[in-house]
């Protein structure tokens, strides 16, 4: 077949795609066989620079989404339909592929077409299977018929984990100022759940997960569906790779959640049903496009909740939040077995502030912050005003109290570091948090004044 006369014919943007029976390396199997004008002013290649059977990567990036559809198209001589939010463009991509007749050879052909738009388009986004629709149809029903997001994110991975038939589906989000992974939710088909000793946890695979980008290079997702696949990571990153094999990956698709340029987080599964491959990714797509901006919405959330609640300078819990758990305990004493409670305040800085400034106080205040951190990580830290601080200790014994409390009172005293005076109170049975509090700043101003008596300099 005259495969450059069919293409002139073709108005839109198009080109023969070929899959090349003969190839010597596997990055020359899949080339583009013909291609209009309008192909090639998309990919910014002009008609002096097309030859035939070029590799496909010559026009474009080298795409693992797109060699799996060509794959597909040409070997089940199915046509393949995608719409997809194609980052490498900044376009959404509405795409065909019709496979064509083999040539003599062996080698296979398809018509590759699509049209752009700059935005989604809802009219094109809903031609998509029963299947798919019945799916996304209960995302959405999900969504707003739930208070408990989570919860209703646990149940959506559920019902996906199940449409793909895989062994796990998760969502995760990029935590860049931490350089942490958050794992919102996940599912697997035998019930197991990741812990902290897990490595979706450990620095390394936030630095993987960081990579996924480059890898993805543009694409609007990553697709493996055999060990041909899966090796090619190794090419890529060899750690992503070592880290599929560690944990028994065999396929996988993996899609970014983002608004805008900014990918935030990602949706995947694992060790699904490759004859379905079309269909999970019409899923995992839509499902995507959908839970991308709820799930922003609820980190948005999430962040101002936390900013609402945290001391900018310490990281610590702010007074806000302080008056927050002391109405709860007001109003539900018994909600635990124990209080210990610490103030801790410190000692000489209106002498610091009036002498060095201001940054010089503030500085004092991060330090005094750590040295807490290092006895009561974990605990409920708050910095109550300038230069006070409260820990508070529930459902612990007395003798476990007064050992942090030793602790702390360790730190207090080093020589050439920040000191602080504290005063504490236990409690297990019914005293009210006011009392509490009470008794602890009462002890801490008692040893404020023997401090300031010992050195009357600091005291000005």
């Amino acid at each position: 077949m005259d495969y450059a006369k069919l293409i002139n014919t073709v108005r839109g943007i198009a080109c023969v795609v070929s899959l090349r029976k003969s190839a010597s390396a596997a990055g020359d199997m899949i080339t583009i066989a013909a291609a209009n004008n309008n192909y090639l002013a998309s990919v910014g290649k002009s008609e002096e620079e097309f030859a035939p059977n070029r590799p496909y990567s010559y026009y474009i990036a080298a795409d693992p989404n797109f060699e799996s559809l060509v794959n597909n198209c040409i070997s089940e001589k199915k046509i393949a339909h995608q719409y997809v939010n194609a980052g490498l463009y900044k376009a959404w991509l509405d795409i065909y592929m019709i496979p064509l007749e083999d040539d003599e050879e062996g080698n296979g052909y398809c018509l590759f077409t699509y049209e752009m738009t700059a935005g989604s388009d809802s009219d094109r986004m809903v031609v998509i299977s029963p299947t798919t629709a019945y799916q996304v149809l209960k995302t959405c029903i999900k969504l707003r018929e739930n208070d408990d997001f989570k919860a209703t994110l646990d149940s959506i991975v559920k019902d996906i984990r199940k449409q793909c038939e895989s062994d796990g589906c998760s969502i995760i989000l990029t935590d860049n100022r931490r350089r942490k992974i958050d794992m919102l939710c996940f599912d697997s088909i035998d019930g197991f759940r990741p812990i902290e000793d897990d490595v979706f946890f450990k620095p390394e695979f936030y630095r993987i997960v960081e990579n996924w980008k480059n890898v993805m290079a543009g694409s609007n997702c990553y697709i493996i569906t055999n060990e041909e696949e899966l090796k090619a990571v190794e090419a890529k990153d060899e750690k992503w790779y070592s880290s599929l094999v560690y944990s028994g990956v065999r396929t996988l698709v993996l899609y970014p959640l983002r608004v805008g340029e900014n990918n935030y987080g990602y949706i995947f599964v694992t060790n699904f049903n490759v004859e379905k491959t079309s269909l999970i990714r019409e899923v995992m797509e839509l499902n995507s496009f959908i839970l991308s901006a709820e799930v922003e919405n609820y980190r948005m959330h999430s962040i101002l909740e936390e900013m609402s609640k945290t001391d900018m300078l310490t990281g610590v819990l702010n007074r806000n939040a302080m008056n927050q758990r002391m109405s709860e305990l007001r109003d539900r004493r018994d909600s635990v077995r124990s209080i210990g409670l610490i103030i801790a305040d410190v000692n000489g800085l209106k002498a610091v502030n009036d002498t060095l400034g201001h940054l010089a106080g503030d500085e004092i205040i991060k330090k005094t912050a750590i040295r807490i951190r290092l006895v009561f990580e974990g605990r409920e830290i708050y910095r109550a005003g300038g230069d006070e601080f409260v820990i508070l200790v529930t459902d612990v014994n007395k003798s476990d109290f007064e050992s942090l409390v030793k602790q702390l009172a360790f730190f207090a005293v080093i020589p050439g570091e920040p000191s602080f005076s504290i005063g504490s109170c236990y409690d297990d049975t019914d005293l009210g948090i006011r009392q509490i509090l009470h008794h602890a700043d009462t002890e801490m101003y008692r040893n404020k004044e023997e401090y300031y008596r010992l050195h009357p300099r600091e005291a000005r």
